[in-house]
């Protein structure tokens, strides 16, 4: 049996992320607003406000080194395989692998910031109360929605694929390993 990998490049739609991303936060609000209870009281200032605003701007900059982490965590690549930065004309932060990794800790970096940023302020928020952390919560889990887009992504995709970052666009390149009988 001889094996080879095939390149198989997945281009992203950001834009459709960001759709897909607007209606699951009017689902999300929806499901929301019973678990949250029958009153919320919140006021604003100015200083809070500026801090939230602050607090938003960190957890994205969290974000993409929580990814970073999880490829690092990996145990497969150098901090020197990992890129981070901005993209102005999609007006987007990333975080990039250069070197493919197994897809189970593809996932893992992709799935990282989403868990620590989002869902788990989330469940604080609901057994707290705190308008804060709920809406700091949202905001994570919605900025995390392009995660949620590449997870989907890769359910077609078998255990031994590898998967590295494209750094030409918004998506990645999976190396699928594909088993041939000999011709012996």
């Amino acid at each position: 049996m001889e094996t080879h990998v095939k390149e198989q490049r997945v281009a992203l739609n950001p834009w459709k992320a960001n759709l897909y991303a607007v209606l699951f936060s009017i689902l999300f609000l929806v499901i929301s607003i019973p678990l949250f209870g029958e009153e919320v009281h919140f006021s604003i200032t100015l200083p809070g406000m500026l801090l939230f605003i602050l607090a938003n701007i960190v957890g994205i900059v969290i974000h993409e080194v929580l990814h970073g982490i999880g490829f690092y965590l990996s145990g497969k690549v150098a901090w020197s395989d990992i890129r981070f930065g901005f993209v102005w004309k999609k007006m987007i932060f990333y975080a990039c692998c250069l070197q493919p990794l197994p897809i189970s800790y593809y996932r893992l970096a992709v799935l990282l910031p989403g868990l620590l940023l989002g869902i788990i302020p989330y469940v604080i928020a609901l057994y707290a109360q705190s308008f804060f952390w709920y809406l700091w919560s949202i905001i994570m889990i919605l900025g995390a929605f392009g995660d949620g887009y590449i997870l989907w992504t890769l359910r077609k995709f078998k255990k031994d694929t590898r998967i590295a970052d494209a750094t030409d666009a918004i998506g990645y390149i999976a190396f699928v390993t594909e088993r041939s009988e000999s011709k012996d």
